[in-house]
């Protein structure tokens, strides 16, 4: 099974990467304009990219 690497700002899904390395700088450049809750979740299945 593949793992992905979610991230959910707010705690609503926002955008999912195949490589932790790519969520991470995301979220990195995403918080310098955005001051909201932000977290990096590893899901395994089926990448999404749509809200829960």
């Amino acid at each position: 099974m593949k793992t992905y690497y979610s991230i959910y700002v707010n705690d609503d899904f926002w955008i999912a990467f195949d490589t932790e390395r790519e969520a991470v700088k995301y979220r990195h450049e995403f918080q310098k304009t955005h001051h909201v809750k932000t977290e990096i979740i590893a899901t395994g299945g089926n990448k999404s990219n749509v809200g829960r």
